[in-house]
């Protein structure tokens, strides 16, 4: 089983899986100043719709634990499609603001099982190196996956408006799924008592007191939130402040998934170095990284030069964070499914919290991305202090 679900063409579809919520949640940014013209709102109650979707796709990390227990790793993920198809029709077919948000809602709460279910997969068969390796392929495809959605949907914003972008997601939940039939079972065994609300709290409550989960789970959240944060703001910045239309748009933001490419090659190259240096080091990265973007914002130097590349580097700096954090963080849990969703529910709740929090503010106030980014790099520090201190070795 091992060397299977790493190895060409099933991996493809496991890349498929795993970055499905990332093209749900970001495709149809490029369409947000055009959304919140069409329902005559302000852009920062456009942008609810991205805090919408983190909040359920953090919510929906926990109920594929035991469902991928109860169902094997397969059937939780034919549940999760299901309703991400509902989900993205509600929304295709809106005609209110808050009916597209209680769509964007279940989008994400289906499109959870993606991410949990793909990393279960991968934690059934690989432990230690072999587990980096493979989280590191998917971070390539983390890498491309938010460019390649952004770009798409500034076409698909060109062509139809943000129905456009919608209509393909649905058509997208469809195809995913159908590959997925040919994917393996990595569950070893069904557990038919997994679905008891004692049995699910008593596992959920053991992962949530281990600390070794927890401090992963943060580090990885504080980088997944850089990038949410990044395509959230960055459509605003690009569009009102530099000018750019949502196509070339779409395309500069292939730019920062480069770098993600860039941190997932890195990866694959140093997977046997000491995960605890490899996060400090991604850290430093990052650092330097919003320094730089922060000294041009500050001096008003706004252009796609000083937006973009920064982001190139932040996005390798998240990229190392994340890969060890994850890997690392599941490889000493004996329950892999629910050890997982805590961690996923971790990383995401992070990001909602974070996209929540700049929502408050001008989304195109030059000073918003600098001051996230700092925000984030102290917070990596300290949780890396504190994991250093729980667990010295």
């Amino acid at each position: 089983m091992s060397s299977e679900i790493v190895k060409f063409p099933k991996v493809i579809i496991l890349l498929c899986v795993c970055t499905f919520a990332n093209f749900m949640a970001i495709l149809f940014t490029p369409s947000l100043p055009l959304l919140a013209g069409d329902f005559g709102i302000q852009p920062s109650e456009a942008s609810l719709t991205m805090s919408i979707f983190l909040i359920g796709y953090a919510l929906g990390q926990l109920p594929y634990g035991p469902l991928s227990n109860r169902f094997g790793r397969k059937g939780a993920l034919t549940i999760g499609f299901i309703i991400a198809l509902f989900g993205t029709l509600i929304a295709l077919f809106a005609t209110s603001f808050w009916a597209l948000c209680v769509g964007r809602f279940l989008q994400a709460i289906g499109s959870s099982a993606g991410l949990k279910v793909a990393f279960t997969m991968v934690a059934d068969s690989h432990a230690g190196v072999a587990a980096t390796k493979a989280i590191a392929i998917f971070s390539l495809a983390f890498g491309f996956s938010p460019g390649i959605a952004q770009a798409i949907g500034g076409f698909m914003t060109i062509i139809g408006g943000w129905k456009a972008c919608f209509l393909l997601l649905a058509v997208y939940a469809v195809v995913v799924w159908i590959l997925t039939q040919f994917l393996p079972e990595t569950s070893r065994e069904i557990h038919k008592d997994a679905l008891q609300w004692k049995k699910i709290g008593d596992g959920y409550m053991r992962q949530f007191k281990d600390p070794y989960i927890v401090l992963h789970a943060l580090m990885a959240g504080l980088a997944t939130t850089a990038m949410y944060i990044f395509v959230t703001i960055s459509p605003y910045v690009a569009q009102s402040v530099i000018g750019l239309s949502p196509e070339v748009f779409g395309l500069w933001a292939l730019v920062p998934s480069f770098g993600l490419v860039t941190g997932g090659l890195i990866m694959r190259r140093l997977s046997h170095k000491n995960p605890r240096i490899m996060m400090l080091s991604g850290i430093l990265i990052f650092l330097i990284s919003m320094l730089i973007l922060s000294l041009c914002f500050v001096n008003s130097i706004i252009t796609v030069w000083s937006l973009f590349i920064p982001a190139y580097f932040l996005y390798i700096g998240g990229n190392v964070i994340w890969s060890n954090a994850l890997s690392h963080g599941l490889n000493e849990a004996v329950d892999k499914s629910n050890a997982s969703a805590v961690m996923q529910f971790i990383n995401m709740g992070s990001a909602t919290v974070g996209v929540f929090l700049v929502q408050t503010a001008l989304p195109t106030d030059r000073l918003l991305l600098p001051a996230a980014f700092g925000v984030i790099v102290v917070l990596l520090f300290a949780v890396w202090l504190k994991l250093k201190a729980h667990h010295p070795k």
